[in-house]
């Protein structure tokens, strides 16, 4: 999607918020999620609470609420909180040169994250009434990302990137049948970074950069300022609808 229809979307009214709140809505992610919350805006945004990390897995995560849930809930009351993670279980990074490639063994990593995501489904079981989605995990760029990092061969990730996107797609069937059981929905990220594609069109070899408008992050994995404000808008629309009556 162009920057001109990101604008557009984000130039629509919001609706404001009436009734009273009955959950507190809760944004638990990587560091993308550090990037939304620094586009705060009035309305929503300012009952949402962001429990973010950076290089946070769906392992990670699972092990921080198990440690931290308890203690939370009973600090702020019932939750709607929104699982965020996946982007750092697909690929692998290298603290010392930061480059990033894909995981090893990706199909395994696919099954990892899906069973932490329902490990976590099960430790919210007892609080009936807390609320839990999982966003799902918007395309992203190894190639990109090492660009950013000065990789001298950044090549050599198109083909990574390629696989990347049908590992995230998997991921995605398998958060979207987490999601049915749970009698929810994902907002939908990935449509805001796809561009039009004709349906005639017979290239059946784009590069994923052709399908999607990386230039929308910064640095091919976290989004740039315009971007983290149309996914706090879409996140923060369904905080709203799932917290206040």
């Amino acid at each position: 999607m162009s920057t001109t229809k990101l604008n557009k979307y984000l130039r629509q009214p919001t609706t404001p918020i009436t009734g009273k709140k009955k959950l507190t809505p809760v944004l638990f992610a990587d560091s993308k999620g550090n990037y939304l919350e620094k586009q705060i805006k009035p309305g929503i945004d300012h009952h949402i609470k962001f429990w973010c990390a950076k290089s946070r897995t769906t392992s990670k995560g699972l092990h921080w609420l198990q440690q931290n849930l308890a203690h939370k809930i009973g600090h702020l009351d019932n939750i709607s909180i929104y699982i965020w993670l996946g982007t750092c279980d697909l690929t692998v990074f290298d603290p010392k040169t930061r480059y990033v490639t894909l995981h090893p063994k990706p199909e395994e990593a696919v099954e990892t994250a899906t069973q932490n995501f329902r490990n976590i489904a099960e430790l919210l079981r007892p609080y009936a009434n807390c609320k839990l989605t999982f966003i799902e995990t918007p395309p992203y760029s190894i190639q990109q990302w090492n660009i950013k990092q000065k990789h001298p061969d950044t090549n050599q990730f198109i083909n990574q990137d390629s696989a990347l996107s049908r590992y995230i797609y998997q991921l995605n069937q398998n958060i979207r049948t987490i999601n049915q059981e749970l009698g929810v929905v994902s907002p939908s990220l990935s449509v805001d970074l796809s561009h039009c594609q004709s349906k005639n069109s017979k290239n059946r070899h784009k590069r994923l950069a052709d399908k999607y408008n990386f230039t929308l992050y910064k640095d091919g994995v976290h989004p740039d300022p315009l971007l983290a404000q149309v996914w706090m808008r879409k996140i923060g629309k369904l905080m709203q609808t799932d917290c206040f009556t």
